[in-house]
């Protein structure tokens, strides 16, 4: 697992260039042990402007205004934002360019306290984007993520898309290359962007994006797929963004919380069927029901897209936390996002293969591409038992395996499922 390493070594690891930043000693609020968050005395090692929050990994931008409306005709210029470049979608959607924010600290000894709210907040938030950005590091095997260097986070931001202003919330746009941190208003408890599993969950969007998603700011599926196909594809990348959001917390004091939005939200409802932890996590009628048959617009606005992701995540982390191998399945998933091998091609691949044979894009399909990237055989038949049973997979030519056996061209349309997995679900 991804571990709390000691600071000198995370400055090590930043270094992105002959002469990285030197580290900077400040508070934050940072869980402990116990779970409980505390005034906590933190090295940031990728920061180059205290006051700004900017660094080589991070620049907080202040007070911007995000707006995508069907009706604004500057926005469908060429086709709509579909056809811009990064840069023009950029300007035409960023409708306030913001400005620097501003910390304010009191210097107590050479560490530097924060002297208000929001510069607690940000700072934490900074904290918690380097983080990530570690863990990320650490599981592409030391090989520098470029797309995350550096992130640009636009902090308390008038957020519209096709609805009012957004509260409560954080969010990575792809269409805009950017995440935004939206004003607290419902939400009593820990800010969103002081939990660390939600800043992880975003930034493995940012992954997902880049590297499964070819960088498009509008990938082509996501207007040309419907029905399975993409609620698959929304779903993939909640679900696994879910579990990376899990693992970045193990690097912390108070230890892997795989039901890290607990801390965040009230909604126990969610919060429950969000816990990447659960044992029970499995497709029954009802939900494969939505899977197959919401559109676009019903999915993107149902738990049902959290709540399959929920069992991707799961199997993921059920698999990996039996054997004590999450580690290893969490560098195989960065591996099978993007793979140009013809015998083990990504997920990448598999999507720009199939953007006008959308039926190809299946649980199968996607199931079999990360289980070729388990490179450990024990886990890679856990992760297989585990995805067979909790998505109930149809068996076939595929290599993976149905409840510790490999699955045969001529067995049952719908795969035996283990009952110990999923025991409110009878076998075919």
């Amino acid at each position: 697992m991804s571990r709390l390493l000691p600071l000198g070594l995370l400055a090590l690891l930043v270094a992105c260039g002959p002469n990285p930043p030197a580290p900077v000693k400040v508070m934050a609020l940072i869980p402990d042990e116990a779970g409980a968050f505390q005034t906590t005395q933190v090295e940031l090692t990728t920061i180059k402007d205290m006051t700004a929050l900017k660094g080589d990994v991070v620049s907080l931008i202040g007070s911007t205004r995000v707006v995508i409306n069907p009706n604004d005709p500057v926005q469908q210029i060429n086709g709509g934002i579909q056809g811009m470049t990064d840069e023009q979608r950029y300007e035409v959607i960023v409708k306030d360019k913001g400005g620097d924010v501003r910390g304010h600290y009191v210097d107590r000894s050479g560490v530097l306290w924060p002297a208000d709210f929001h510069t607690w907040n940000m700072v934490t938030t900074y904290y918690n984007f380097e983080r990530a950005y570690l863990y990320f590091n650490d599981i592409y095997d030391g090989v520098d993520p470029k797309e995350l260097r550096p992130m640009r986070v636009h902090y308390w931001s008038d957020v519209q898309l096709n609805s009012p202003a957004l509260t409560d919330n954080i969010l990575y746009l792809s269409f805009i290359k950017s995440f935004v941190i939206t004003p607290f208003k419902n939400e009593q408890l820990i800010p969103l962007s002081m939990n660390i599993g939600v800043v992880g969950h975003e930034t493995a969007h940012r992954v997902f994006n880049f590297k499964a998603l070819s960088d498009e700011g509008v990938h082509p599926a996501l207007g040309l797929w419907s029905l399975e196909a993409f609620n698959l594809l929304k779903s993939l990348d909640e679900g696994l963004a879910d579990f990376h959001g899990f693992s970045v917390t193990c690097g912390e004091p108070a230890g892997c919380r795989p039901n890290f939005l607990a801390i965040s939200l009230s909604d126990s409802r969610t919060v429950g069927f969000r816990n990447v932890g659960r044992q029970d996590a499995c497709m029954d009628d009802p939900l494969r029901t939505s899977f197959q048959n919401f559109t676009q617009q019903q999915w993107v606005s149902a738990p049902e897209l959290y709540k399959v992701g929920n069992i991707i995540a799961a199997s993921l982390y059920q698999a990996g936390n039996k054997l004590g191998k999450l580690e290893i399945l969490q560098k195989a998933l960065i591996d099978a996002y993007d793979d140009e091998s013809p015998t083990t091609p990504g997920l990448r691949q598999l999507i720009t293969k199939n953007l006008n044979t959308p039926k190809n894009f299946t649980q199968e399909a996607v199931v079999d591409i990360i289980a070729a990237h388990v490179t450990d055989p024990e886990l890679k038949k856990q992760v297989c038992t585990e995805f067979s049973s909790r998505m109930q997979l149809r068996c076939g030519t595929w290599p993976c395996l149905v409840d510790g056996l490999p699955s045969m061209p001529n067995c049952p349309s719908t795969a035996r499922r283990d009952n110990t997995i999923c025991p409110a679900i009878s076998q075919p």
